[in-house]
């Protein structure tokens, strides 16, 4: 993309307000951690009965960042020129095919997997199912994990942290600090999510899978001309496939493992391309 040596963000360099960094950060941050620190209290106090519906509206503390950022870099022409940059649709089909047919890879590779090791299919009626979405049909479960974590975090990560970040330095170090903001984000989840407390060990496992998501997630995104549709598309499918009750042990490894191997490559590819100009580096 040879436009991103000229653009960050979508908006011309030269017009820029200093300071979008630090207030995509505290935006961010922010609004998530605002709403998740009442869940926490109550999972630490009384306990979560079911998990309520702000767990959800958090996710878009990255987003809330990436407009607010935007605004205060260059006002309302400088969002204009976001968003029709981050959720243009006018992509090669083969980032389409990315988005959409990297997680029904991952969902047949996990079904087959599960099916040698255990012997038999998983429940197909438990698919996708979640009790943080209890009464839901898969459908329905896509439908929300597409307009929450996939939508509310990369409209962030991928739509304003990456671009921003890669004017300053190669993609290769853009993408792994992307990597750790997006770990950070995720800190207070570890004190009331039952998934993520139940890790133990495996915390370093899943730090190192979203590293690797990270550089594969930056991968497409400069792939489709930081158009961020494709990445939504696939974190949502991630989440569909990998959250599901269903999905804890044998189907959540097995797809996190591809996604590590997938990542470890796209790092070695942006990793030959550190030193080339940030226009080659994007084409």
């Amino acid at each position: 993309m040879h436009e991103q040596s000229h653009l960050t963000n979508g908006t011309p360099s030269t017009v820029r307000r200093p300071g979008g960094l630090a207030v995509f950060l505290v935006v961010a941050f922010g609004a998530t951690w605002a709403m998740w620190l009442p869940i926490l209290v109550e999972a630490q106090t009384t306990g979560l009965d079911a998990m309520p519906w702000t767990f959800f509206l958090a996710s878009a503390g990255p987003a809330c960042g990436a407009i607010t950022a935007t605004l205060w870099e260059s006002g309302p022409r400088g969002l204009g020129a976001w968003v029709r940059r981050t959720f243009s649709v006018h992509l090669s089909w083969k980032w389409w095919l990315a988005g959409i047919g990297m997680p029904v890879a991952y969902f047949a590779i996990a079904w087959v997997t599960t099916l040698i090791v255990t012997g038999s299919w998983p429940d197909s009626a438990a698919f996708g199912l979640t009790d943080k979405l209890p009464g839901l049909a898969w459908p329905a479960v896509a439908f929300v994990w597409v307009l929450t974590f996939g939508l509310g975090e990369e409209a962030g990560w991928r739509g304003w942290l990456l671009p921003a970040l890669s004017q300053r330095m190669p993609m290769f170090w853009s993408a792994l600090i992307v990597a750790g903001v997006w770990i950070a984000w995720h800190v207070p989840a570890f004190f009331f999510n039952p998934t993520y407390m139940a890790m133990g060990a495996g915390i370093i496992g899943w730090m190192l899978a979203l590293v690797c998501g990270s550089y594969l997630l930056a991968w497409m995104t400069v792939g489709a001309r930081w158009s961020i549709i494709p990445v939504l598309l696939w974190h949502a499918g991630f989440d569909l496939l990998t959250a599901a009750d269903q999905s804890a042990g044998i189907i959540a490894s097995t797809i996190s493992a591809i996604v590590m191997i997938q990542g470890v490559l796209c790092a070695w590819l942006l990793w030959r391309r550190r030193n080339q100009p940030r226009a080659a580096e994007a084409s």
